[in-house]
């Protein structure tokens, strides 16, 4: 079986007052622009980049308790919860994923309606456990989901760094090194996180797995009790800005994968 050419599609935070969440990612030299309404009634808006990656910030007028991004929204408030890797073939990861035990559910089909009036289709598949991003994989072309990239004040260019907590590191490097095909090093306690941490690059973003080195204790520890696996920060090429797990905005911290 070919090894599938994964890279990042988005990633996802989430705000229940969008227009808020603008005017604060606005505020930090990013161009923000509106994504549209989905089916079940959720709204986005989009920060696109010149390496073809972006965030959606999605807010939900409509409740959805099926959904875990709702849930944590209700539980926890704002703020980083998921990511999106873009396949080559969805139906070829899938098939990559499932002989590696990794857990995926079946693809399902989604879409948007952009405020042009535009509709999109695409097809997702996600992880039964957080600590793998989530497929998503463009019906219609890809071009009409993400924005062109434009020109962001702050001088933002990409997604340089990429952080997700997870529960167990070696069991998460070892998932993750499953669903890439290539090695994913442990470089062991990052002085000052209270954590453990592993990394991987894909492109030009590096993604970094962290895991709290005692059970209860850190920032990391914290993440997961309150919103469980999944992606704890961002940084940015051109910036050196980052995401707390805690707000919605783009406040800048020391983050570690700075």
């Amino acid at each position: 079986m070919t090894t599938q050419t994964l890279r990042i599609d988005h990633a996802v935070i989430v705000t229940d007052d969008l227009d808020r969440a603008i005017a604060d990612w606005r505020g930090r030299g990013f161009t923000v622009e509106p994504g549209g309404t989905h089916p079940r009634g959720s709204v986005n808006a989009l920060i696109s980049f010149a390496d073809g990656a972006y965030i959606e910030i999605i807010a939900f007028p409509v409740p959805q308790e099926d959904f875990f991004w709702w849930r944590v929204l209700q539980s926890d408030g704002p703020g980083p919860i998921d990511l999106a890797l873009l396949p080559e073939d969805l139906d070829a990861a899938l098939a990559q994923a499932g002989a590696a035990g990794l857990g995926y559910n079946a693809a399902q089909d989604g879409g948007r309606k952009r405020p042009d009036g535009e509709t999109l289709v695409w097809r997702t598949a996600r992880p039964a456990a957080t600590d793998l991003p989530f497929f998503c994989f463009d019906v219609t072309p890809r071009s009409l989901r993400v924005p062109a990239p434009p020109r962001h004040a702050n001088g933002a260019t990409g997604l340089s760094g990429i952080s997700l907590a997870v529960s167990d590191l070696d069991v998460s490097a070892r998932r993750w090194q499953a669903l890439i095909g290539r090695p994913v090093t442990i470089v062991g306690p990052l002085p000052g996180l209270e954590a453990a941490a592993a990394f991987l690059d894909l492109g030009a973003t590096r993604i970094t797995l962290l895991a709290p080195e005692s059970p209860g204790v850190g920032a990391v520890a914290e993440h997961l009790v309150r919103r469980g696996q999944g992606l704890f920060g961002l940084s940015f090429a051109g910036t050196g800005g980052a995401i707390s797990s805690s707000t919605t905005s783009a406040e800048r911290l020391a983050d570690a994968d700075a």
